[in-house]
């Protein structure tokens, strides 16, 4: 009886230490691909986020910085993401009659709970000329781009892992059992 009560109150305060650790999702955008188009297309353009968090949420893109011209669809969609999971989502992008440059644009995640990131890509708007097919003003990037990140180390530090308090509570539990052997 002494031993059941024991394996109550550790169930207990595993529930309580997990709850007050607040699981929380965080997201972040994994991937952000540069592209380039021409004036008066639209192309698709995956982009890749992950719940790095402790709980599951519904996700939905956010664009900052799209010049005039350029608009975004099938974005307003939430979709649920699992903790540690992955999330493509395909967004159409349309640029309208603008004239050929490279534009920087940031993408981020809304998401309950979890503290805003944005990640930078580039568009390429290029001007293709009708008798060659060849761009006629292509800019070559110049490497990768930082990911932008609003998120402090120290808020990064605080997602909970609940796989320590389970094992914590197995171990407890084995501990218990082997000593009840013993006697």
């Amino acid at each position: 009886m002494r031993k059941l009560a024991v394996i109550v109150v550790l169930i207990v305060a595993i529930c309580a230490a997990t709850d007050a650790a607040g699981a929380t999702p965080y997201f972040k955008v994994v991937d952000a691909p540069d592209v380039s188009m021409s004036p008066n297309t639209t192309i698709t353009l995956p982009i890749t986020i992950q719940n790095l968090g402790g709980d599951g949420a519904y996700a939905r893109l956010v664009f900052r910085g799209l010049p005039e011209g350029v608009s975004v669809s099938n974005v307003t969609r939430a979709r649920w993401v699992y903790p540690g999971g992955r999330m493509t989502f395909n967004v159409n992008l349309s640029a309208g009659d603008i004239s050929p440059a490279n534009h920087t644009i940031e993408v981020g995640i809304a998401a309950k709970g979890s503290p805003p990131n944005y990640r930078s890509f580039h568009l390429i708007v290029e001007n293709v000329t009708e008798e060659t097919g060849i761009a006629v003003n292509a800019t070559e990037l110049a490497g990768e781009h930082p990911e932008t990140s609003n998120v402090s180390e120290s808020a990064k530090r605080q997602i909970p892992a609940a796989g320590v308090l389970l094992s914590m509570l197995a171990m407890a539990a084995a501990r218990i059992r082997r000593a009840g052997r013993l006697r």
